[in-house]
């Protein structure tokens, strides 16, 4: 049973040496699975410096090594290059929550909502932001726009009910 036992640990302990030989020889050992894709997305962004979703993927690396100041410099670019991009935009606002700049992300919500009035996703999130900054006007304007362009969606009564809790305070 001993010898048995010496064999298999034997052999788990040159399968643990070829395994670090060939990340040695073959790569892998040295960059991380982060650093890894943040190379990729700065050829990406090198290949197609026009393109938003290279620049959208590159913040995204940026925010996977947790340099959040160059995450939000490249979603920045993504959001300038496709300005029509909701979806593009909330990745930067979630970037600048994440670096408390709420600040920042009103900014950038409230001057998407200038240029796209009818978008009450826009609305909602600039509602929400502005009453956790505690900006209760703009929250309170957010919440009723959003509510004459979609009185009638689901999430339409917790935002009356956020409007109750504003004027309450």
């Amino acid at each position: 049973m001993v010898q048995i036992i010496a064999v298999f640990t034997s052999l788990a302990f040159a399968g643990v040496i070829f395994v670090v030989m060939g990340l040695v020889f073959f790569g892998g050992g040295d960059q991380s699975m982060a650093d890894q894709q943040l190379s990729d997305a700065k050829a990406r962004v090198e290949e197609s410096p026009k393109s938003a979703d290279a620049w959208e993927q590159l913040a995204s690396a940026y925010a996977g090594t947790e340099d959040f100041d160059q995450a939000i410099a490249a979603a920045t670019k993504a959001t300038a290059l496709d300005p029509n991009s909701f979806r593009r935009l909330q990745t930067l606002v979630s970037l600048q929550i994440r670096q408390n700049k709420t600040d920042d992300a009103i900014t950038v919500v409230q001057k998407y909502s200038a240029s796209h009035p009818k978008n009450a996703d826009a609305l909602l999130q600039l509602g929400q932001l502005a009453q956790t900054a505690g900006r209760t006007p703009l929250a309170r304007l957010s919440y009723q726009t959003y509510l004459r362009l979609v009185p009638d969606s689901p999430t339409a009564d917790a935002v009356r009910e956020q409007l109750k809790q504003l004027d309450a305070s």
